[in-house]
């Protein structure tokens, strides 16, 4: 049987976000090989505050998208922007572990993530302006493809 675990995370929304990465490191914990292929939205998971806008377009685009973990709304109560905030004031309260906990434990558990190059291509994104992770790729389709062929669970988010 298969040790292998991938999941696609295709939304931005923070608590999809939050179980995918609690999947992920829980299949981590139990010794799986675990790979996240960040799709469309998702993308905006991976990419680094700060980075250069390069034409008007490409600029008006990526403002509208969050970058990284503290930019995500919430797929229900989002209420421009004070849901997510008060998910991880709540969280914290709870002393229970936020999207930025899960996305260091996720780098220490050396889990895989995959970039869409054609999602980065379609938004406008560099592979350059992506956060700086050793076991973190830009793949194509057939990346992902390979990898839920060959895992005991594939799951899309």
């Amino acid at each position: 049987m298969s040790d292998k675990f991938t999941l696609i995370l295709f939304s931005g929304d923070y608590d999809k976000a939050m179980a995918a990465f609690t999947l992920a490191n829980g299949a981590a914990g139990n010794h799986m090989d675990v790979t996240i292929f960040f799709t469309f939205w998702g993308v905006s998971l991976l990419r680094s505050r700060n980075q250069p806008r390069p034409n008007f377009l490409e600029n008006l685009f990526k403002s509208m998208m969050p970058s990284g973990t503290r930019e995500l709304g919430l797929s229900k109560m989002n209420f421009g922007g004070l849901g997510p905030k008060l998910m991880r004031k709540l969280i914290t309260q709870k002393k229970g572990q936020t999207l930025d906990d899960l996305l260091a434990m996720a780098k220490e558990r050396k889990i895989r993530f995959v970039a869409c190059e054609a999602s980065l291509k379609l938004l406008g994104i560099e592979p350059s302006e992506l956060i700086d992770y050793e076991h973190l790729e830009v793949a194509g389709v057939d990346c992902f493809l390979n990898n839920a062929i060959e895992s005991k669970v594939a799951l899309f988010i």
